[in-house]
């Protein structure tokens, strides 16, 4: 049980190093290399893969390919970079620069062959508005879907993931919330089309990570799993299971219940952390939580849970911290 979940993956951008906008220059005094950021993900032990942003490559990551076999990882996806100054305005949702995000998207597929990997995740944080009145909803909307649509036939083999967002960095973002990426993903009726669930995402959104991935499952739209924890009013991309423990082990254990197989991939910010120290104990939180949810009684829970009665599903989880 739950030896599917222990398939650890990291964001090349949390070794790469850190900044805010009060420090712009990082607080570990600059940044690395993707070829450092590898050499540096490769000495954590039970990470098995690396996730990037195609702003990692230019044309071709020839140089990178190497040094990932050379250290025995895997690439667990590519993120499509549409939410830097040049698409402030929006990109996929953007009239005037549509064509140009779809060429990036292209890219990044292009990109994808060569590392072997048919997971591309669309996080469309430029895609969005600030104010009243600003944009046409129904014009962006069907423009996002046209573009996406397009994207996803044009590519039948590669998996598209819509990692959605409630804010920042724009203050409303359009794919805002797992229903409505699930909707997004159900209206264009494609099968290479899904929801990437970002657990701190989740929470901002005022959601329960766990019922969400229920559903995403039961629709065979989970395609991917961003692990953190966040104080649940913003991203704060903290190490994952180090502020909410109970809600992260009802998600490891829903994992198991859906049958997840994909990666477990750690997307956080370890601003003022050793970014490896921060990796590991994500992997360790992780590790321990996995255990705790083994020790559920889960013909026990089911039975609580037929109740529907609260205190009979929190005394058999209770059972689980008896020492």
């Amino acid at each position: 049980m739950l030896e599917k979940v222990k398939k650890y993956s990291v964001g090349i951008w949390a070794l790469k190093g850190c900044a805010d906008r009060f420090v712009p220059g990082g607080y570990e005094g600059g940044f690395l290399s993707t070829e450092e950021a590898i050499e540096k993900v490769a000495k954590i032990e039970g990470i098995k893969a690396v996730e990037f942003m195609s702003s990692d490559f230019d044309d071709s990551p020839g140089k990178i390919i190497p040094l990932l076999r050379e250290n025995k990882l895997q690439v667990a996806g590519i993120l499509v970079n549409t939410f830097s100054r040049k698409w402030k305005l929006g990109s996929l949702s953007n009239q005037d620069l549509c064509e140009e995000a779809i060429e990036e998207v292209q890219r990044t597929v292009r990109i994808s062959d060569e590392l072997g990997c048919d997971e591309i995740t669309l996080w469309l944080g430029s895609d969005g508005f600030d104010y009243p009145f600003q944009v046409d909803y129904q014009k962006q909307w069907a423009l996002l879907l046209e573009t996406i649509g397009e994207l996803a036939e044009e590519f039948p083999n590669k998996r598209f993931a819509l990692e959605y967002k409630l804010k920042e960095p724009r203050k409303y973002l359009f794919v805002s919330s797992a229903m409505k990426a699930l909707w997004f993903a159900k209206k264009l009726g494609k099968d290479n089309v899904g929801v990437l669930v970002d657990f701190g995402h989740a929470l901002m959104s005022k959601e329960n990570p766990a019922e969400v991935i229920s559903i995403l499952g039961g629709e065979k739209k989970l395609f991917g799993i961003h692990l953190n924890d966040a104080y649940r009013e913003w991203d704060d991309d903290l190490v994952a299971g180090s502020v909410n423990l109970w809600d992260t082990l009802e998600f490891i254990y829903y994992l198991d219940r859906i049958e997840y197989a994909g990666w477990l991939s750690f997307d956080i910010f370890p601003f003022r952390m050793d970014s490896s120290r921060a990796v590991e104990l994500c992997i360790k939180n992780t590790e321990n939580l996995i255990k705790l949810a083994e020790k559920i009684d889960r013909q026990k829970l089911a039975e609580a849970q037929g109740s529907m009665k609260a205190e009979n599903s929190l005394a058999v989880i209770q059972e689980i911290l008896e020492v």
